[in-house]
Formats: C-alpha cells, structure tokens, sequence
C-alpha cells in the first residue's frame, strides 16, 4: 500500500492556527518564562521551562489553543479550556484528531514499550524503543499512529502499510505536501535535502535548524519550513524569510 495525495487531509484547524485563518501561524514558546508569541497575533504567558508546547484544536472550534505538556507529572494543561492528567515522566505527547471528530486528543508515546495511549480513545502497542513517532493523517481525517525507524529508514502507519524511505539520521517531517493525505518525508540536516516520496526531492535550510512544515499560504498544501534557533530565522519554502523568536525558544507551529 502507498499514498496517492487523497482529497482527505489534516482533520480541523491548521496545525498551529491560532487565529481560525486556515494557514499556520509563525509561533514560539519560551520555556525559561513561559511566553508564547504568535507573530501579528499576541504574546501571553502560559507554561513554564520544563513545559513542552503541545498547541491543538482541543475544542474543534478551527483555532489552535495554547496548551503545554508536563512531563514529570503527566499534567495537560490547555489555556482557557481545561487541565488535565494523562501520560507519565519520559512520555512524548502527541496530540491529534485521531478519530476524525475535528478535536485533538491527548496523547502520548512510551517508546520503551511501544506503548501509545490515546485519551477517551484506547490503548495499543504499536514501535518500540529508537522509534521515532510519527502519527499522521495519511488515510482521511483521522490520525493513525505510525512510527519512523531511523536505523533501517522504515515507515510503518498502523493499520495502512509499512515502506522504507530515508536513511540513518535522517529526520521524519511527513506533511501533505501535494494535499490531501500526508505522505512520508525526511529531512537531511548534514546537507539540507527534504525528500518527499513519490512527489519531489530538494534542498533547503540545513545545520542546527529545527524543521518546521505547515500550511503557511493556506490551501491544505504544507510547505517546507526551517526555524534557526541561534538566529531566529524562519524560512518557508516559496514564501518568505524572517525573523522571530531567539535562542532557547522552541517553534509552535507543528
């Protein structure tokens, strides 16, 4: 089995929609005092520096809300909508539309185990340890749990197909690059290569840069995008460069 670029793509808001515009916004959070700034949007305080940035549309009203992940105590914590308890110290969070109702769930992956545990939704097991998780939209609206193994540049989406594409060291950035379902992508940090399967190959950002992909002209079609932390250069593919944030902010758009 293998992706063709469906009509079905990413369930609810852009990733990192802020503003219920349909594109992605450009986004930071500051964990040493917990600011998150969305550019030509706001600036509000929200987390704390052990806080991972987990932004969702937690509501299903088409705008991501400000949420964090507190890894030592399982805390959730969405600003103006709720808190909550779900996963334990070491887990990955990882929320997604995973049952197509237009709301993210929270969830988390336990990758010594493989354990990947979704909230209200259900338990399995699915990857293991060196796994890197991947969950994506890459069969309609509903996000499957999915794993890419470096090692052997294995990708396997439960329930849908298991291929090979990309190398050790790559990094996984899966996106709806032509629209429509999410298709398997790897960035190559030593040369600046993005590869998309089936769809294209070429060169962009590289070094210490953080990927960042999303829908940044709207559409439903996601853009390569690199966030370079030392200078706080956002590049977008074919659309823009600037610059927003400063070292030790982490990108909250995806």
């Amino acid at each position: 089995a293998g992706w063709d670029g469906g009509s079905a793509g990413d369930s609810g808001a852009a990733s990192g929609d802020y503003d219920g515009d349909g594109t992605s916004d450009i986004a930071v959070f500051r964990p040493g005092s917990g600011l998150w700034a969305v550019r030509a949007l706001t600036r509000i305080y929200f987390g704390g520096s052990s806080d991972h940035p987990v932004p969702g549309d937690y509501n299903g009203d088409g705008t991501s809300e400000v949420a964090v992940f507190r890894s030592a105590t399982g805390l959730w914590a969405v600003r103006g909508l709720t808190r909550l308890y779900f996963g334990a110290l070491g887990d990955l969070p990882l929320p997604r539309d995973y049952n197509g109702d237009g709301t993210v769930e929270a969830a988390v992956f336990r990758s010594g185990s493989g354990l990947w545990a979704i909230r209200g939704l259900t338990r399995l097991y699915f990857g293991g340890s060196g796994d890197t998780p991947v969950p994506g939209y890459y069969s309609g609206s509903s996000a499957s749990p999915a794993v890419f193994r470096s090692g052997s540049g294995l990708w396997a989406v439960r329930g849908l197909t298991r291929l090979y594409f990309g190398a050790l060291g790559d990094t996984p950035v899966p996106g709806a690059y032509g629209g429509g379902d999410w298709l398997p992508a790897v960035f190559r940090s030593g040369s600046g290569l993005w590869a998309v399967r089936g769809t294209t190959r070429f060169y962009f950002g590289g070094g210490s840069d953080s990927t960042v992909p999303g829908d940044y002209s709207g559409g439903g079609i996601d853009r390569a995008g690199v966030f370079r932390p030392a200078s706080g250069l956002w590049a977008i593919r074919g659309l823009t460069r600037l610059y927003f944030g400063r070292p030790g902010d982490l990108p909250a758009t995806r």
